[in-house]
């Protein structure tokens, strides 16, 4: 299989503006010609001054140091130079972004995956089409090297939406008083159950409570162990560990932070990652946020959409602001993360999940202005599928849009929610149920920011 850099450098000028025109987002003013001028190529070391200073120039709210800038591109934990893209105009980088090499549970397989980050148009190249034509390459090459699917976290919704990408992840943000967790502090009395604070020597453990946890999971991602170091339980983050006689069970990664500038004492606890698959890890976390009410006023924690957090407390509301509709109480609010994008059809279907140990044929239509209009049919054996060419008349079809397909493989979006919604089209006297129990999976859920 072919690696990225070797497509992008075996790629003529020719076929990068090849029907470029016929894929380009709405209301942008740019010609044939000026597309043709771009180039899309992988990161050279010389590119890397330049790099740093467009993100100096696309992201400066974000408190980065110049060095730190300049190491996000050459000392990445999770990914090299060779996985940075550049859009040259010339010589000048004037757009980049980040192509992450992951790999992402489904149904206990791990299926390759590109992780796309840190998109940077430069200010005075932007409404040019660079971001559209950056993306639309991108993901031919994707394609060509057979990756199964394409994942990241929009800045754009309708843009993302327009290229094919699917709404995958969701949060729901509780913002409470250490106070309103007060029937958790008797949980700590339990003698079965404890919470220490993470030690360096404790990191085997918790990578590998995150690895067992993942590979039954929807979406989560290998990690390596340089940015669990570097990132995840790097100062002024710190982790606790929760225990069931001896036994690790869960964790959560907090960070403090001052809620009024001029007062250090008055403090949040903001929770970075919240692990609890059990009661009673989820019992010993709420415990250990309650017993510290002494010196902070509030948390603020981030959820799945399973993990039902108002239905744990007594009184699950956010005392700041108390109501949303007249007598409708504020509890959480619900954040649209991670999007999800099928790139190689036959990839995904043949990455190894069972797909629930379904037996049958299916017919797929698939409609996708960036990477054509593909038709499949996928024979699935009971403990896994093939693709192969849909046979003239199947009995069973599902026809619509790549981003909404992409939703139902993923997991976000089940058979039944497209039906009624009219999200997609379905024929055939059993086709719903089929795909029903065929691509249903877990919510999905993903705690890596990329």
């Amino acid at each position: 299989m072919p690696s990225l850099r070797s497509i992008l450098q075996a790629t003529s000028q020719e076929s990068l503006g090849q029907n470029i025109e016929e894929k380009t987002a709405p209301n942008l003013r740019f010609g044939r010609e000026e597309l043709m001028s771009y180039k899309l190529t992988p990161a050279q070391p010389a590119d890397v001054d330049s790099l740093t200073e467009m993100y100096r120039l696309c992201y400066p709210l974000i408190d980065l140091s110049p060095e730190e800038r300049y190491n996000y591109f050459v000392r990445n934990p999770r990914c090299s130079l060779e996985d940075v893209f550049v859009v040259k105009d010339g010589k000048e980088p004037i757009a980049s972004m980040i192509a992450y090499r992951f790999d992402q549970f489904q149904e206990e397989v791990e299926i390759p995956v590109i992780g796309i980050a840190n998109v940077m148009v430069a200010p005075n190249h932007r409404k040019r089409g660079v971001a559209n034509f950056m993306m639309q390459r991108s993901l031919e090459i994707f394609e060509e090297e057979g990756i199964a699917a394409a994942i990241l976290y929009p800045f754009e919704h309708r843009f993302y939406r327009y290229l094919g990408w699917g709404y995958a992840g969701e949060i729901r943000q509780y913002q409470i008083r250490c106070r309103q967790l007060a029937e958790y502090l008797e949980e700590e009395e339990d003698d079965d159950l404890e919470t220490v604070l993470f030690q360096e020597r404790q990191m085997p453990q918790l990578m590998e409570f995150y690895d067992a946890v993942a590979s039954r999971s929807n979406g989560m991602l290998r990690r390596n162990e340089e940015y669990w170091r570097g990132k995840l339980v790097a100062p002024p983050r710190q982790a606790v560990l929760a225990y069931y006689n001896g036994e690790m069970i869960g964790y959560l990664i907090y960070s403090l932070e001052k809620i009024h500038t001029d007062n250090p004492f008055v403090q949040e606890i903001v929770v970075h990652e919240w692990m609890a698959p059990t009661l009673d890890a989820r019992d010993a976390l709420l415990g250990f946020l309650a017993k510290q009410s002494d010196q902070v006023e509030s948390i603020r924690l981030s959820l799945q959409p399973d993990e039902p957090f108002h239905l744990w407390v007594d009184d699950p509301r956010n005392l700041d602001h108390r109501f949303l509709n007249r007598l409708y109480a504020h509890t959480a609010m619900v954040g649209l993360g991670w999007m999800y994008r099928l790139v190689s059809l036959k990839e995904a279907f043949e990455s190894g999940r069972r797909f629930n140990n379904v037996k049958g044929v299916l017919k797929i239509e698939v409609e996708d202005d960036q990477l054509g209009d593909r038709e499949i049919g996928v024979t699935f054996s009971g403990n896994g599928a093939k693709v192969d060419k849909a046979a003239s008349k199947p009995e069973r079809i599902v026809r619509g849009s790549v981003e909404i397909v992409s939703q139902l493989f993923c997991g976000y979006t089940t058979a039944e929610e497209a039906y009624e919604q009219d999200l997609l089209e379905f024929e055939g006297k059993d086709t719903i149920e089929f795909c029903q129990q065929a691509f249903w999976l877990p919510a999905p859920r993903c705690y890596d920011l990329f």
